[in-house]
């Protein structure tokens, strides 16, 4: 039962991989290419252990091949990105890029061919666990000569990579991504050397070590972009130190949350819940009025005046919406009124 639970394990780190690839794209749009390769290097791992996991529950012995091309897809695949990434953050010259890409891609092409062959490995039958046996020959070393030498230029554009970055932040987010991609490496000794473990579950450990590459890439870089100069990233600062009283209400006008500034030049009691129509002097009838006119998508400005100071003020208003089209807050900048221009 054994390999049951490790291609269900695999099964699970495959699901895992994606949801976090296609969660990170949606999330953080102002990351640039960073969440194209985040979602890419996601559907990569994906097919990996899923493919392999798959050829796992195969019975069919005949059959077994399909999902282990599936799986062997995945992981040459990963290695280009990862390369295709190198090249992007080094901004190598497109000429250098395409020819580089052109070769290994060539090469994975011809790996599925001949190495992806239903006769290229001899597929078992264990309990509950479908495996398969080297064999050696040509197809198996025309695939470890491609893993040797992406390795060997995915190690020379990393090192490069590591020294282009002048600031020690990313020197260590370079270095944490160049040494845990390492653990491919170790993870296919046992592959190649036929190890007691691996005959039965020849998959398992590069599958789990792809894996921890994947989310290890992904934990870096969520750290990493915390750090970019994004309006996701200084919203905050910008909210908390701008001179302009920003006040958010809820759709009932019920005060949610405001800026230092607006606590003191409006003069806001944190003890008591705070409203449109206890912080302005609104009447019931414009507070609703205004309300409805907000709800409906309006924004504008509106004169009132500061009911804790009686300074006259203009508040100007926009209505948040949500993915499905419903307003959910509304934002309200108070700026003082000028008598000057008010007169003229």
């Amino acid at each position: 039962m054994t390999g049951v639970y490790l291609n269900l394990i695999l099964c699970s780190l495959s699901a895992l991989a994606l949801s976090a690839g296609v969660s990170f794209y949606i999330r953080e749009k102002d990351s640039g290419y960073i969440r194209i390769y985040t979602l890419v290097f996601g559907i990569a791992t994906f097919l990996t252990c899923l493919g392999y996991s798959i050829m796992g529950f195969t019975a069919e012995l005949k059959y077994a091949f399909i999902p282990r091309l599936i799986g062997l897809f995945g992981l040459d695949s990963f290695l280009l990105l990862e390369l295709a990434f190198l090249m992007t953050e080094l901004k190598k010259k497109q000429g250098k890029q395409a020819v580089l890409l052109a070769f290994f891609g060539l090469y994975i092409f011809l790996d599925m061919l001949i190495f992806g062959k239903r006769n290229t490995l001899h597929y078992v039958r264990y309990d509950f666990h479908t495996s398969y046996e080297n064999v050696g020959g040509g197809p198996f070393f025309f695939h470890y000569a491609y893993m040797i030498l992406i390795c060997i230029t995915l190690t020379i554009h990393g090192v490069q990579w590591f020294r282009s970055k002048k600031i020690k932040r990313d020197k260590q987010f370079v270095l944490e991504i160049f040494v845990v991609n390492f653990t491919l490496l170790f993870a296919a000794f046992p592959d190649m050397a036929r190890a007691s473990f691996a005959v039965k579950y020849p998959t398992f450990s590069y599958c789990t070590a792809l894996s921890l590459v994947y989310f290890s890439f992904y934990l870096a870089v969520k750290r990493h972009i915390l750090f970019m100069p994004t309006v996701k990233n200084v919203s905050q600062e910008i909210f908390n130190s701008v001179d302009v009283p920003v006040l958010i209400f809820d759709m009932e006008g019920k005060l949610n949350l405001y800026n230092p500034c607006a606590g003191l030049k409006i003069h806001i009691d944190e003890t008591k819940p705070q409203n449109l129509r206890s912080l302005f002097t609104l009447t019931d009838v414009e507070t609703l009025r205004l309300l409805t006119k907000l709800k409906g998508g309006w924004s504008g400005e509106i004169l009132s005046k500061i009911k804790a100071t009686g300074t006259e003020c203009s508040i100007s208003t926009a209505t948040k919406f949500d993915t499905a089209g419903d307003p959910f807050c509304i934002i309200c900048t108070v700026l003082p009124v000028c008598r000057n221009s008010q007169e003229s």
